[in-house]
């Protein structure tokens, strides 16, 4: 039979795996991802949901003659 503790940790566990991930603020989802075990799987979605929320702070250049693209032959 499972104790008091047992149960609350079951309930708190439950309510993590379940947790909204874009209904959180940017501080909510910091504090979420300070919880969770690293290298675990809900891990890995909090982070990237975190990083996917801004834009990148570096352009992306689509058409540089100096890499590969869109009609450059390159072998």
């Amino acid at each position: 039979m499972a104790t008091s503790l047992e149960k609350r940790i079951a309930l708190l566990e439950t309510a993590r795996a379940k947790s909204n991930l874009k209904a959180m603020t940017d501080e909510e989802l910091d504090a979420y991802i300070k919880t969770l075990e690293v290298g675990s799987p809900a891990f890995y979605d909090a982070v990237i949901a975190r990083v996917l929320r801004h834009r990148s702070a570096f352009p992306v250049v689509v058409d540089d003659p100096e890499h590969a693209g869109g009609g450059h032959d390159i072998y």
